[in-house]
């Protein structure tokens, strides 16, 4: 595992949260929190590692922490299913050694932050793994569209959940709002940095798919399309040149 330098950053917010919790006398439910979201986090550093990609930064919040990864969003789907699990499996190898303590606050903290990763709410692990099982059946646009729906449909159960049953999760919802409206403002970024990528890369891709007039969005990834145009098979970097670059001879 070469280049393990990793850029980590507690965000502000996190050292407020800290002040906040010492003066109030809940510091050390604080770090044993920290202490989890950190043991999470090195889940998904491990599995990112493994697969040789590159970590920008993992910063750190009160409830959470968020590793950036730059890799090509057309990599493997089978590694992105590993890497958005890699936080909650090693929770899961933690509450097994926890097994053997008398931490009961400890454990009871790393069983809630591990299905709490597990609802499939944008940006949660659960639903970055259900995005990733998406993209083994539908093209890239529908997958990322269904993500978004069932996101925010969970997002709502959960929001409705605290309002009956819980009074203290209104900052998290908040948090994972946010998120999700940053996810939608940048959704055109991402459609089009998935079309760029598959126009100036060749990626090793075995199946073969041959499509009748559909438009681009119908592109999936690990698959290598073709498309019939008047009387012929035309390759999809040809479709997307046409697409994007109508001005342009290529």
């Amino acid at each position: 595992m070469k280049n393990i330098k990793i850029k980590f950053k507690i965000n502000l917010t996190t050292y407020i949260f800290f002040l906040i919790a010492f003066l109030c006398g809940y510091f050390k439910n604080v770090l044993y929190i920290f202490f989890i979201v950190f043991f999470h986090e090195l889940g998904h550093i491990f599995f990112i590692k493994l697969f040789h990609h590159k970590i920008v930064k993992v910063e750190f919040y009160p409830f959470g922490g968020i590793t950036t990864i730059d890799k090509p969003i057309n990599s493997s789907i089978n590694q992105e299913l590993f890497i958005s699990l890699g936080g909650v499996f090693f929770q899961l190898l933690l509450g097994l050694f926890l097994l053997f303590q008398k931490n009961e606050l400890l454990s009871f903290y790393n069983q809630t932050i591990f299905f709490f990763n597990l609802l499939p709410i944008i940006p949660l692990d659960g639903s970055v793994f259900l995005h990733a099982f998406f993209e083994k059946f539908f093209s890239y646009q529908k997958s990322f569209l269904l993500y978004q729906i069932l996101s925010f449909f969970f997002f709502i159960l959960f929001f409705l959940y605290n309002i009956f049953f819980s009074i203290d999760n209104y900052f998290i919802c908040l948090v994972l709002l946010v998120q999700f409206f940053l996810v939608e403002k940048r959704k055109k970024y991402f459609f089009q940095r998935f079309y760029l990528e598959r126009f100036l890369h060749n990626f090793p891709y075995k199946k073969i798919q041959n499509q009748k007039g559909e438009d681009i969005s119908v592109l999936k990834k690990e698959t290598r399309h073709f498309f019939y145009e008047k009387n012929h098979y035309i390759t999809e970097k040809e479709k997307i040149a046409k697409s994007f670059f109508k001005n342009h001879n290529f």
